[in-house]
């Protein structure tokens, strides 16, 4: 066995959820060390054509973006390719219900930010390298973990490389490799949906305007970017729909999404590389246990259709960041169950209430049910109505 490597935190998974993380706890001073299985990212060139774009989005709430702010991530976003919206538009695809949202009724500046990963992952990447408490270990994932110390964790990585940290952390994704190794039990359910992913021009302007429609066969969402007239889409289409849709030339590929959107926003008139995924639900029964945290897709993952996975994450962070920063100060051990299960208690039912709402809404939009089809297109009639209630939700969806 070669020597030990000590650090106060270990993370499987250098994406935006270990990234952040790491870059966090370090700026409080802790020693970390990133393992991820995969190999370093290039820096994107960020081509301005159709092809220059990364068909794999997120879209980011003020509150993460201040968050990132505060990291000295942000900003440097922000020079490269953030694209800001103002206004969301939603409609049921086979009725007459629609909503709408905007900055100016709510009084803000902006409602979002469509972000591509590959900008968000190479910031944080940059900061994460300006730390000297930070060492990542590229192509070299977690292979063992040992929990059956009391106040340490023994790793091994897939090199042969033995760390003992106060805490693990597994930001290693929906098929956490941390959390089976840790025991943690999930519970897991398809949802029978593919969703196609690419980037699109439009004929004319989005308007900084996010565009979302639920239809019989899964939500299609264009979110718009940097670029006045790019947007992102997200089409997630039932697992018997979704092939033959993705096997069309483009320009048949497009004029399916154009009378997908039924004249509801700008035509499509070009589209870029398009990219398929799997969509399923994930939840850790428990996201810690003594010497473990599991954070973002590791302890949960939704449905694409909010847009919401990359925020739940960066919560997630945060709260960990608090208690475990909290621990650091009073000389406490980091990975104490008791400091853990506050984490837990935190950001449980907050992630618990997300996944459901988005459950919920897929179930509702789903079905051809003529009763359900009335009542949903009358709830979003009444509520786009209702100001106040609007109003109050969008609020909600800021945080």
């Amino acid at each position: 066995m070669g020597s030990l490597e000590r650090a106060d935190v270990v993370i499987a998974g250098a994406g935006i959820a270990g990234l952040s993380l790491a870059l966090a706890l370090s700026q409080q001073g802790m020693k970390i060390i990133i393992l991820e299985a995969s190999i370093q990212p290039s820096t994107p060139s960020l081509a301005s054509d159709l092809a220059g774009w990364d068909s794999r989005v997120s879209a980011l709430t003020p509150s993460s973006s201040a968050w990132l702010g505060e990291r000295g991530v942000w900003q440097d976003m922000e020079h490269h390719r953030v694209g800001p919206y103002t206004d969301m538009r939603v409609w049921d695809g086979s009725g007459t219900g629609r909503i709408a949202f905007s900055a100016e009724s709510l009084d803000v500046p902006l409602l979002g930010h469509i972000v591509e990963n590959r900008v968000t992952v190479q910031a944080l990447l940059k900061g994460v390298q300006q730390q000297t408490n930070i060492r990542v270990f590229w192509e070299e994932g977690l292979k063992a973990a040992d929990f059956s110390q009391p106040d340490s964790v023994s790793v091994e990585t897939q090199k042969g490389r033995h760390l003992t940290a106060a805490l693990l952390v597994g930001a290693d994704g929906a098929r956490s490799r941390t959390r089976d190794l840790a025991g943690l039990a999930v519970r897991t359910w398809s949802y029978h949906q593919h969703a196609i992913v690419a980037t699109v021009r439009l004929a004319e302007e989005h308007q900084k305007t996010c565009y979302q429609a639920f239809l019989n066969t899964g939500p299609l969402a264009l979110l718009p970017l940097s670029d006045p007239r790019l947007c992102s889409i997200v089409w997630s289409l039932d697992d018997q729909q979704w092939e033959p849709l993705q096997s069309l030339d483009d320009e048949a590929f497009i004029a399916q999404l154009n009378r997908a959107l039924a004249s509801n926003m700008p035509a499509v008139e070009a589209v870029g590389r398009r990219g398929v995924f799997p969509l399923r639900q994930c939840h850790a029964v428990d996201y810690v246990h003594q010497g473990i945290a599991l954070v973002g897709d590791a302890a949960h993952s939704i449905h694409p259709l909010a847009g919401q996975g990359i925020n739940l994450g960066l919560k997630d962070v945060a709260v960990l960041v608090e208690e475990i920063g909290q621990a650091w100060q009073q000389g406490m051990a980091l990975g104490s169950e008791r400091t853990l299960r506050r984490y837990q208690r935190r950001r449980k039912t907050d992630n618990l209430l997300m996944m459901s709402a988005m459950e919920a809404f897929k179930r509702g939009f789903g079905s051809t049910n003529p009763a359900i089809r009335v009542a949903r297109n009358m709830g979003l009639s009444w509520t786009d109505a209702a100001i106040p209630l609007k109003n109050w939700l969008a609020r909600q969806a800021l945080t």
